[in-house]
This record gives structure tokens, sequence and C-alpha cells, in this order.
């Protein structure tokens, strides 16, 4: 059994073709079924069911495939491995986060370079059911996610981070209250820009004004955090999105005004990884480290830069 067997194979099960994957493996169709072929002689068994019209996997043929995709992901982890010796890196970690709390990312990857030294990372910016798909199909090590959401509890280990909190910010062309904190009520007075009532993060939103008992007034809606934060610094809206949903060097005292919102507890943030054993002794690390940041800190020093002096 040699690895281009089981890449061969790895692409005709996504390709659900055997010539669509001899193009994607630059590799001519008969070499490419030969290969297979000599493969399924040496385990002995069908992998491949090719008398039925609907191309698929036989029963023993799902198994193989799992422990191909295992045996592929290991190689390429050790291929990366020993590219990070080369470049005397840690390691590298695959992070996930939800679009809301993005910002606590550069803390986090400060923390692990400080206690391990110079690494690589991949970070992707996904929902929730993105995060946990990914983390399920091994294609990130972490995420930091709404956990409540991450139903699969044997499957997964999730760790609480910090609780969100919710903010109303604008620039002083609003006149906020010179208190720290705002009601839903007061709040509701202002022309807002908002995520998209599919966010998580907007739901809770949406709680606190229900129960509150007050209709807010919702000038934008929109999936992009970049295109709240340009409405808000021009002076056109007010928002309310989760502390962590701003830059972490936020514009200069007076520019932008945030209150915290009084009287409502919003979603908990978690990390999140699957329960098996993590695939390196430094993603085992970065698990403790993340456990051991204090987010909280950070984010309350991020409030209070951001809201007028009295």
């Amino acid at each position: 059994m040699f690895l281009k067997q089981l890449y061969y194979l790895r692409e005709i099960d996504r390709l659900q073709s055997f010539s669509k994957a001899a193009r994607a493996c630059h590799v001519s169709q008969p070499g490419l079924s030969r290969a297979v072929r000599q493969l399924v002689d040496e385990l002995g068994i069908v992998i491949i069911d090719r008398k039925k019209k609907v191309f698929g996997l036989t029963h023993e043929g799902t198994r193989v495939m799992k422990w191909t995709h295992d045996i592929l992901r290991n190689v390429e982890e050790l291929r990366n491995d020993a590219s990070l010796l080369k470049q005397g890196l840690a390691g590298v970690v695959k992070i996930g986060v939800i679009p809301t709390a993005v910002h606590i990312v550069p803390v986090l990857l400060e923390a692990i370079e400080q206690a391990l030294g110079e690494f690589a990372s991949e970070v992707s910016v996904l929902p929730n059911t993105q995060i946990i798909e990914n983390l399920a199909s091994k294609q990130l090590d972490v995420g930091i996610m709404y956990y409540d959401q991450c139903s699969q509890a044997r499957t997964f280990m999730v760790r609480n981070l910090y609780a969100e909190e919710q903010v109303l910010a604008g620039t002083d062309a609003y006149s906020f209250p010179d208190e720290n904190e705002i009601s839903w009520q007061e709040a509701a007075k202002f022309p807002l820009a908002l995520l998209n009532c599919d966010m998580r993060c907007r739901q809770l939103v949406d709680i606190g004004f229900q129960t509150a008992g007050v209709e807010p007034i919702i000038w934008l809606e929109t999936n992009s955090l970049d295109l709240i934060h340009a409405e808000i610094m021009n002076g056109a809206l007010a928002t309310i999105l989760s502390i962590s949903s701003f830059p972490l060097r936020v514009p200069a005292r007076g520019q932008l005004q945030i209150r915290r919102l009084s009287g409502f507890s919003a979603g908990s943030i978690g990390l999140v990884k699957l329960s098996e054993h993590a695939p390196s002794d430094f993603i085992e690390q970065v698990w403790e480290i993340a456990l051991k940041t204090d987010f909280r800190e950070h984010l309350n020093r991020l409030c209070s830069d951001g809201t007028k002096e009295k």
C-alpha cells in the first residue's frame, strides 16, 4: 500500500467519479483505476460498488475511507510539523471563531507566543454551525463560540471563557447619558445598526428589548461587522453589540462612546474541541493557555476606554 493509492481513493470519493478524480490527480484514468484495484486486491475487500447506477462506497469501503482520511491527515500534519521544525516554530494551531468574538483572538495569540514562543496560526471567522462541523472533521483544532449551541456534549469538550456583554456604542454625535450604564428603554431611542436576525448576537439583543417591553429603532441590518463599525464611526448610527465585537484598539477617548446595557445576561462564549486526545502536545498547551487567559480583563478595559470621562 502506498500513499498515492489513498490519495486517489479520497479524490474518487470526493468527486464521485473516476474520470474527474483522474483529472484532479493529474493521472490517466486507467492508471488511477489500476492503482485503486491494486489497493482492493491487497486489502481483500470491495471498496467501491461499481455495479449500481448511483456511485457509492460499500460498507467496508466506508470504513476504509475513514482510515484513508485519518492517514492522509496525519501525513499532512507530519509534513507540517517537519516544516515547523525547520522554521524553528513551536507548532501550528487552527482556530475557528464566531464574528462577534474575533477581537479576542489577538489576545489569545499573544498569550500563546509569550508562553510557547513563535508559532503559526490559521484563524477562520465562521458561524457556530460551521465551527462545529469543522471541528468534527478535524479541520479546526479549537473553536471560540456560543457554547450553549454545541449540543453534542459527548463528542466535544467545552469550557467557559467569559460571559458576553452587550453595549450601546456611538460617536459623540449622540447624547448618551453620563452614567456608565444605560437601560434598554433608553437605548431604544437611538437609530441602530444591528446584525441580521439569524445571528446569535442579534437574537440576544432582541431578547433584551423584548424583556424590557420596548421596540428599537432599526435603520440598518447586516451580517458585516465592518459595515456597522464604519456607520458608527461616521456618526450615522448607533449600535448594540457584544463588547468583544469592537476592535481592541478603540478610537481616541471621546470619539466612541460605550455604555453597558443593564438588566440582561447575554450569551456565554466558550472554548470547544473534540473530546478525543489532542493531535499534538502543542494543541494541548494552546487549550490550557486559552483557559488561563483573562479575556474579561481585556474586555473591561475596552469598555472603560471607550466611555467618556465625566
